[in-house]
């Protein structure tokens, strides 16, 4: 062998040990062994609530296996509660952020930027600014994420959980912190909700959600890659490049819409108590508390004969009530039912992570509560 082939021979062999160490130092690093921290249950859950203003960017990816019918118009939120979603996400502050999820025509993008809420669409090259406020609207993917999603469900469980730490793990390179919450009130369906945090900070990087008689998480979140570090304002600020259609759209007034539709919610339901909700709807009413906790909306004519017709098209099965019928979709996690009087009149929505028995005891007593209002 040649002094120059020996030489190229040492560079190939020093440059292949390089490349698998590189490719081997994930694996290495998650296999170090985790701190555990001696932070408390109470103490984790009250850091994970506190952390809406801890900035960080990462890669996330959610898996939801609800078992939802494919409506029509909900075709996103379906995709979004059956199946695997990927974003990336940059996170200053609760309002400045943006998240952006690969789709097969390049990304869609959601920018918080103030108080306006911006819809960037690659296949349609669009940019939408979204005005008004929004007291209900339709889950979209940044809900997914861990933190996002990790604070939401931990905040619903105040007071109807018990919580315990779980064994920390190391996610995203970071030594989480765990933590249990089995829901105790018998008429939710869900089981239970973990949690892993960054201890310091409170992020919460990774959730899992467990449905009753499912050994499984039903519902999975986590961060992939994760920097606990502010984003350029930049980054989360939309410029739309020459040629880009950028419009405005105005969000309708939903309490109008619904106003003055079916009668006034009454003060219970399902034995659970009607609690206060955002956005002054006065049509729109919540009961319960917890996890164990609905919402009821009303329907108009056609809306609700739309909705009836699609419900029994995706096979949800059809129940005979006292003062009507209703049809009920029922998932893992999440019960919808539709409740249409006999007499006529506006179609009840009820839908929550409640059992189905209760939802129906609830769509009888909203019909029984229409027909005293005619």
């Amino acid at each position: 062998m040649s002094v120059v082939t020996r030489q190229a021979w040492l560079r190939w062999v020093t440059v292949a040990c390089g490349t698998a160490a590189l490719c081997a130092l994930p694996v290495v690093v998650g296999a170090l062994p985790v701190p555990v921290s001696p932070i408390s249950a109470e103490a984790l859950r009250a850091r994970i609530l506190a952390s809406a203003h801890v900035p960080y960017q990462g890669y996330a990816e959610s898996i939801a296996s609800l078992g939802l019918p494919n409506l029509p118009d909900l075709g996103g939120v379906s995709m979004l509660l059956d199946g695997t979603t990927d974003q990336y996400t940059w996170y200053r502050s609760p309002a400045r952020w943006r998240a952006e999820v690969s789709t097969p025509a390049g990304e869609d993008d959601t920018y918080q930027a103030g108080a306006a809420t911006y819809l960037w669409d690659y296949g349609r090259n669009l940019l939408t600014r979204i005005v008004g406020s929004q007291p209900a609207r339709l889950p979209r993917a940044a809900d997914l994420l861990p933190s996002a999603l990790g604070r939401r469900l931990l905040a619903l469980a105040a007071g109807s959980g018990r919580i315990s730490r779980l064994p920390s793990r190391r996610i995203a390179g970071i030594g989480a912190a765990g933590l249990h919450v089995r829901a105790t009130d018998p008429r939710t369906t869900i089981a239970a909700v973990d949690v892993w945090a960054d201890p310091a900070t409170g992020l919460p990087i990774a959730v899992q959600v467990f449905a009753r008689g499912s050994g499984r998480p039903v519902l999975t979140s986590s961060f992939l890659q994760l920097t606990e570090s502010r984003p350029a304002l930049s980054v989360v600020t939309p410029k739309p490049a020459p040629g880009v259609a950028v419009t405005t759209a105005e969000l309708p007034d939903v309490s109008e819409f619904l106003e003055g539709i079916g009668p006034p919610p009454p003060g219970r339901l399902a034995g659970l108590a009607r609690t206060q909700i955002r956005g002054g709807i006065t049509s729109v009413a919540a009961y319960g508390t917890g996890f164990a906790r609905f919402a009821v909306i009303p329907l108009p004519g056609r809306v609700g004969a739309q909705a009836l017709s699609a419900a029994q098209a995706a096979g949800a099965p059809l129940f005979g009530l006292q003062d009507g019928t209703d049809v009920l979709i029922r998932t893992p996690l999440l019960t919808v039912a539709l409740a249409s009087p006999t007499s006529g009149g506006p179609v009840f929505l009820l839908a929550g992570p409640v059992m189905p028995a209760v939802l129906q005891r609830a769509a009888e007593g909203a019909l029984a509560g229409s027909v005293s209002f005619r």
